[in-house]
């Protein structure tokens, strides 16, 4: 027994309550599920909704506090979230192609769609696309682009009603890429009905019948009020570049239309919005 009066074993019955506690409000939360279904087919809201996702983990972020890990609260409520998701979708599947350089696109998509969820790799971003297209997966993981990328699988993206990006992984927090220093990161698509978050980002494939400079592509993003920066390019019969864009924009964004009146420009399109993952400084981190 210390100084306080309190024994061992009375801080233990504690933990034990707060374990009950904690216990029967995740069960509380799960029960909602049979509401929320109805509610959501009545009102046509989407079950898969990561712009609120990104919300709920802005907001543990900002409130926590202490000692405990917050990698490790981000992953009890992303492990909820993926669970709750399959109670309202049973058929929720994800596939993934873990890529030949970055095969840690696997752990990143169980860190964000939970360890319970069906998932299944393929050996190419097609295969993926293709899964997700038919409906027999819902979500597809693959590598971010980059520059000089043989199969730039996001101009396959670049179609009216198209499958759209609708997340960036690793969302919080950051996980560094097996051997190096650099973050790995990778890009979620599916069917989703995109919806804004209190931050964001969208991908615009802007295609071109010349070469553009990166200079040139950016001069043309400011003169439209468009704030991003290049990703990558490729050459497929005309010149494809995908752009990262701050802010939401939906396809028919008035933005979007004055940039494909450009003398320079033959199309744009956006091929996805997702919520800015969180930066450094948003992360708490334990006392020292």
């Amino acid at each position: 027994m210390n100084e306080s009066g309190t024994s061992l074993q009375d801080l233990r019955n504690e933990i034990d309550a707060i374990d009950t506690e904690m216990h029967g409000l995740i069960m509380r939360r799960a029960a909602l599920v049979e509401r929320i279904r109805v509610v959501k087919a009545r009102d046509s809201v989407t079950t898969v909704r990561p712009g609120r996702e990104a919300d709920i983990m802005r907001a543990l972020a900002a409130r926590h506090d202490g000692n405990f890990p917050f990698a490790a609260i981000a992953r009890i409520w992303r492990e909820i979230i993926a669970n709750i998701t399959r109670m309202e979708m049973p058929e929720y599947a994800v596939a993934v192609f873990p890529g030949g350089e970055t095969p840690g696109c696997w752990d990143l998509a169980r860190d964000q769609f939970g360890s319970a969820t069906p998932m299944t790799a393929f050996g190419s971003a097609r295969e993926v696309l293709g899964e997700v297209s038919a409906k027999r997966a819902a979500v597809g993981v693959l590598p971010c682009p980059r520059e000089g990328d043989d199969d730039p699988w996001w101009i396959n993206l670049a179609v009216q009603d198209g499958l759209r990006v609708s997340y960036r992984l690793p969302f919080s927090p950051p996980v560094a890429a097996p051997g190096g220093e650099n973050r790995l990161e990778a890009f979620a698509v599916g069917r989703i009905v995109l919806e804004e978050s209190a931050n964001d980002r969208s991908l615009i494939v802007v295609e071109t019948g010349e070469a553009l400079s990166r200079a040139g592509l950016s001069g043309s993003l400011e003169r439209v009020g468009i704030s991003g920066r290049p990703i990558a390019s490729h050459n497929r019969g005309g010149w494809y570049y995908l752009v990262e864009a701050d802010g939401f924009f939906a396809e028919a964004d008035p933005r979007l239309e004055e940039l494909a009146k450009l003398e320079a420009v033959d199309r744009c399109i956006a091929i996805g919005a997702y919520a800015t993952p969180l930066e450094e400084d948003e992360i708490p981190r334990a006392a020292s």
